[in-house]
């Protein structure tokens, strides 16, 4: 009895045997299948400016370690420096104003009225064409938005101060323009209140240009690496162009590419291992932020065979600040566990 119970305690160790590596193997196969190559980055921190500038110094070099701060160039706004000029003769000049009569003081409103609707207009001008480079980088901020990546935008925010700004010089143009024409129709111009309300409207505006003219200093407005400088000193930069750029000290996300054969494998939400693929001990925990929304061609340095191209959807992934990686590392990334959620 006990001889024929041995052959099937045996045929069910086996039995169990086959199930284990069956599962193992499966569980390796969907991990492979699911399993990619990307780049780790880190979106960087874009110095340029609204109007044309003139760099007259950069206190960085590339690959240099700044903190929040730290001073990273100075540049020079020629329109701005013109105008500040202006406005101090102007100053000096309402000091020295000498009476008025009446068919003076008339012209002189003519002229005060003329003057500030050619400045209005200049500013009017100025707006509508930063509203619409607005609404450029919009469209492109909401494209990388919608595959994860948040990266700080600098131009938005120097092209809403500039705007601001202007504005608020057109209602100081007019409120200066306001007061001197109603002293003028008065008492045919008291002129000590009229040069008093002239140079204070000047004051207030020249206020508001020197601290335009400090923001042209460039800090740090984070902690990073130099990553690029691509003007030197003397040189001329066009608006929005670009002056130097700071990355992070880590990476914060990785740009991947899902073979195109295996698109439908991977959904945003679910957890991922990432790998360096020149340390295999570093391991960082990620989860897929954006999917791509359509088939694209990989980066040349992806490719597994020089020469042949590859073909695959794009998939960002977010990992950890406080990890490992270098700043354009290429990793492997593989899917830990599924968001269910997102599979029905």
């Amino acid at each position: 009895m006990q001889r024929r119970l041995l052959p099937s305690r045996l045929s069910g160790i086996v039995w169990l045997a086959a199930v284990a590596v069956t599962a193992v193997v499966t569980w390796k196969l969907l991990s492979a299948r699911t399993e990619f190559r990307g780049i780790a980055e880190d979106g960087k921190q874009v110095v340029s400016f609204a109007a044309a500038v003139e760099v007259i110094g950069i206190d960085v070099q590339p690959g240099q370690s700044v903190e929040v701060g730290d001073t990273l160039a100075r540049v020079r706004n020629p329109e701005l420096t013109q105008r500040i000029t202006e406005i101090l003769h102007t100053i000096e000049d309402a000091s020295g104003d000498a009476t008025m009569n009446s068919a003076e003081s008339r012209r002189r409103i003519a002229q005060i009225r003329a003057e500030t609707r050619i400045r209005q207009a200049s500013y009017l001008g100025e707006i509508r064409v930063l509203e619409e480079q607005r609404q450029r980088n919009q469209k492109l901020v909401s494209g990388f938005k919608a595959l994860g990546v948040v990266s700080p935008d600098t131009n938005g925010i120097a092209i809403d101060d500039r705007i601001q700004s202007l504005r608020h010089q057109i209602e100081v143009e007019d409120a200066g323009m306001r007061a001197q024409v109603a002293l003028l129709e008065g008492t045919k111009g008291d002129l000590s209140r009229l040069a008093a309300s002239r140079k204070d409207a000047l004051q207030a505006e020249l206020a508001m240009l020197r601290e335009e003219e400090s923001r042209l200093v460039v800090v740090s407005a984070t902690s990073g690496v130099v990553d690029s400088i691509h003007f030197q000193v003397g040189e001329k930069v066009s608006p929005f162009a670009p002056i130097l750029a700071i990355s992070g000290h880590r990476p914060t996300f990785v740009r991947g590419y899902i073979q195109e054969s295996l698109h439908l494998d991977l959904a945003a939400g679910d957890s991922v291992e990432v790998v360096s693929s020149g340390a295999r001990t570093r391991k960082v925990p990620g989860r897929v932020v954006g999917l791509g929304s359509r088939i694209v061609e990989l980066p040349p340095r992806l490719w597994k065979v020089p020469d042949y191209p590859v073909w695959g959807r794009e998939v960002v992934v977010k990992i950890p600040a406080d990890n490992q990686l270098l700043l354009g590392a290429m990793v492997s990334v593989r899917r830990t566990h599924r968001n269910t959620e997102a599979a029905r």
